[in-house]
């Protein structure tokens, strides 16, 4: 890659950063709607070269991504939260028909931390979903601005 689209992704990923915080959860609604509406264009373009089952599809792909898109974004975090409850529960089922032994109170926190972990993101998933997609928007967000800044940094120091 030249310098010069090293720098047009780094600062793209910046901005894909910096919309991920301001933005929180409409950034899905958004996504959604591009990815919909990409699709139903898509077709459009298969219907112009005479491809019509293709077309078909991706129309009505796109249309249901657009108007049906949040309840299949809830139905999988309802998912997510379900398995998590259960992975949790049979970690600290395990655990504790093993009768682990901890030497120290650390290693005791430490050895149910993961199951209590899974079982409390599973609880705030299922119950409080709008500030768990909130907390991991931001977390991704400044996580993609670092990295966008990381890539900035590598292409101004490259000679």
């Amino acid at each position: 890659m030249k310098k010069s689209e090293k720098i047009i992704a780094a600062v793209l990923t910046m901005a894909l950063g910096i919309l991920l915080v301001i933005m929180r959860g409409n950034f899905i609604g958004i996504l959604m709607t591009v990815a919909g509406l990409s699709l139903i264009v898509l077709g459009i373009a298969d219907i112009i070269h005479r491809a019509v089952p293709p077309a078909v599809v991706k129309i009505i792909v796109g249309v249901f991504v657009i108007v049906c898109g949040w309840t299949a974004v809830n139905a999988v975090l309802y998912i997510v939260s379900a398995v998590l409850l259960i992975f949790g529960i049979l970690l600290l089922y395990d655990k504790i028909k093993r009768g682990i032994r901890c030497r120290t109170l650390l290693n005791t926190v430490f050895e149910y931390a993961v199951p209590a972990l899974c079982i409390a993101i599973g609880l705030l998933l299922l119950f409080h979903k709008a500030a768990i997609v909130k907390t991991v928007f931001i977390c991704t967000g400044v996580l993609t601005l670092i990295a966008g800044g990381i890539l900035l940094f590598n292409a101004l120091s490259d000679d």
